[in-house]
């Protein structure tokens, strides 16, 4: 039996976790206090990501009794969605894409939509039909018109047959920023989350979220910098550094990193978190 933790049980994990973060004493100073900030951030990231995900397969089990239509189907969706504020949108799919039921209502209208329009969407529902696993995308831009990342879970009915997917859409800094922006301010570090193809989904001072850290042209003056990218996609944790501008001053700076790594479903993303340390 898979075990869970209610929504209120995490939230306080995460609250006591934050408050930890946050009590230490002000700005870290040393690796070892950056390591310990990350860390926590770490442990109440992936608690969130696991309990959406407990949360998604609870409704895949229920959908597979339900079907991927009907008022039953859409009230499990509504429930899903109110339950995790950050979610954009929860929604059932045919194995092809389409999707069927969309919830809350705001998002109904995209009822019927096929997703698959792109190669990269069709081998993704292809792997996916195949598989039959559940898997956590890259950032993309969803056919509602915002970059996201989707947790997709199958639905599989009792003699093995997929019917479809669950899915559950959200904006990574939506779900990420409540947790990262108030520890990172209190120890003054930036945080950024890097998908492992150098893709920045969150930067908590909003200066990098979007931008690719080993192709962007803003970078290319920094070898350093994505030489150390590259070395974080390709290491699930490890410590470095770069020489970058400082954001105020515009001087150049020794930079020290730490980075670890949260995700699901052989899909990871990179926490790293910068400053200048004293020692």
């Amino acid at each position: 039996m898979r075990k869970t933790w209610s929504p209120v049980i995490l939230a306080v994990l995460a609250a006591v976790l934050i408050g930890m973060t946050a009590n230490c004493a002000g700005p870290v100073k040393n690796l070892k206090q950056m390591k310990s900030a990350t860390e926590n951030l770490q442990s109440i990231i992936q608690s969130k990501l696991l309990n959406l995900d407990n949360a998604v397969s609870d409704a895949a089990e229920k959908i597979a009794k339900s079907g991927l239509q009907g008022d039953e189907t859409r009230g499990i969706l509504n429930g899903l969605c109110r339950k995790y504020p950050y979610l954009t949108d929860c929604s059932t799919s045919d194995p092809q894409g389409r999707m069927l039921t969309v919830a809350p209502e705001a998002y109904r209208r995209y009822e019927g939509t096929e997703t698959a329009t792109t190669e990269a969407s069709k081998k993704f529902f292809a792997d996916f039909a195949e598989n039959k696993k559940p898997m956590l995308s890259n950032v993309f831009r969803a056919v509602e018109g915002i970059d996201v990342v989707v947790l997709v879970r199958p639905v599989i009915t009792e003699d093995g047959e997929l019917l479809g997917m669950v899915s559950a859409l959200f904006k990574p800094g939506d779900l990420l920023d409540g947790t990262i922006a108030p520890a990172a301010d209190v120890r003054a570090i930036k945080v950024n989350v890097m998908q492992l193809d150098g893709m920045v989904i969150y930067c908590s001072t909003g200066t990098e979220t979007g931008k690719n850290v080993l192709t962007d042209p803003s970078y290319i003056n920094y070898p350093e910098l994505i030489a150390q990218a590259e070395i974080i996609a390709a290491q699930k944790t490890g410590t470095g550094g770069y020489i970058y501008p400082d954001a105020a001053t515009g001087k150049l700076v020794k930079k020290t990193i730490y980075w670890t790594s949260v995700g699901l479903h052989d899909n990871e993303w990179r926490l790293v978190s910068i400053a200048e340390l004293s020692n």
